[in-house]
């Protein structure tokens, strides 16, 4: 087995963008490190951000590879600040926005309590910065009261629990 594989797998990741607009949808996920376990960072400038994501799955579906319809998954991607007061980072606004009370949280476990099973009205757009189409969520906020909240279905979490 080599290293680095060149040869093209027979199977493809199935990946398809978020849809543009409106979708009710609930937080599945907290991660800060990849499967190996090392956490995901960003370089910029010499500078190493640590970064978090907030895996959300929504009502709107996509067909996998085997024709089946599955929710759509969407990874929110965050540097971590060195606070979540700071009112300029983007994961406070998120959490502001969506209705998650801005605190110290001891432990990822603690912060994990307060946003995984949350339902969120989140709001996409579209944008090809380098030819290559990205979907952002613009908006994630409490759902209204008349909107019934998403509930995850058969979700596969991308880490065991740390």
């Amino acid at each position: 087995m080599s290293f680095l594989n060149a040869t093209e797998s027979e199977k493809k990741t199935d990946f398809e963008i978020h849809p543009k607009g409106e979708a009710q949808g609930v937080c599945v996920e907290v991660i800060t490190h990849k499967k190996d376990g090392t956490p995901w960072t960003k370089e910029k400038n010499g500078d190493t951000k640590n970064r978090i994501i907030l895996v959300f799955q929504t009502e709107k579906t996509r067909e996998d590879g085997e024709g089946n319809k599955v929710n759509m998954v969407h990874w929110d991607w965050h540097n971590v600040p060195q606070s979540i007061a700071n009112e300029n980072s983007t994961l406070h606004k998120r959490l502001k926005e969506w209705g998650v009370e801005i605190k110290d949280y001891t432990s990822k476990e603690e912060f994990e309590a307060a946003v995984v099973g949350r339902p969120a009205t989140l709001f996409f757009k579209h944008n090809k910065p380098d030819l290559q189409t990205y979907s952002n969520i613009v908006s994630c906020e409490v759902p209204d009261k008349d909107v019934e909240p998403f509930v995850a279905r058969d979700y596969n979490a991308y880490n065991d629990p740390f």
